[in-house]
C-alpha cells in the first residue's frame, strides 16, 4: 500500500514495503509515469529524474512575439528532481527533492508524489 502523508516538512509518500522492494517498485512506477531516470544511487536511496509536462511536451518552440507575451517553451516544461527513499524492514518513506537536494514542498511535490502513489497501489 502507498499513500501520501502530510508532515511538518511537507508531503511524503509512505510505502508498506522494505527498502529493497520499494526501490524496485518506485523505479518501475517512474518509468510508467512519464519520468526519465537519468541516474540512480541505490546506496543513497536516490533516483535522479527528469519530468516533462505532457501539456507542453512535443510542442514547437514559440517565436519571438509569442515569447514576449509569455508563451511557454517546451524546454520550460522540463523539471529535474531527486526522489529520495529511506526505509526500514517494513516501511519506506519517499520524498521529493530539488535537483540540488533541497526538500520540495507545495503543489509540485503533492502532484508528483500523488502520481507515484496512484501507480504503486
Amino acid at each position: 500500500t502507498a499513500r501520501t502523508v502530510t508532515t511538518a516538512n511537507g508531503v511524503v509518500l509512505e510505502i508498506d514495503d522494505s527498502f529493497e522492494r520499494a526501490w524496485r517498485r518506485v523505479g518501475l512506477a517512474l518509468d510508467r509515469s512519464g519520468f526519465t531516470v537519468e541516474d540512480r544511487d541505490r546506496e543513497a536511496g536516490q533516483f535522479f529524474v527528469r519530468y516533462i509536462d505532457p501539456a507542453v511536451a512535443g510542442q514547437e518552440e514559440p517565436g519571438l512575439i509569442s515569447r514576449l507575451f509569455g508563451a511557454r517553451r517546451a524546454s520550460d516544461a522540463v523539471q529535474r528532481f531527486r526522489i529520495q527513499l529511506k526505509g526500514d524492514p517494513t516501511r519506506t518513506v519517499v520524498s521529493l527533492l530539488s535537483a540540488d537536494g533541497a526538500p520540495l514542498v507545495g503543489n509540485d511535490a503533492q502532484r508528483i508524489l500523488s502520481l507515484l502513489a496512484a501507480d504503486l497501489r
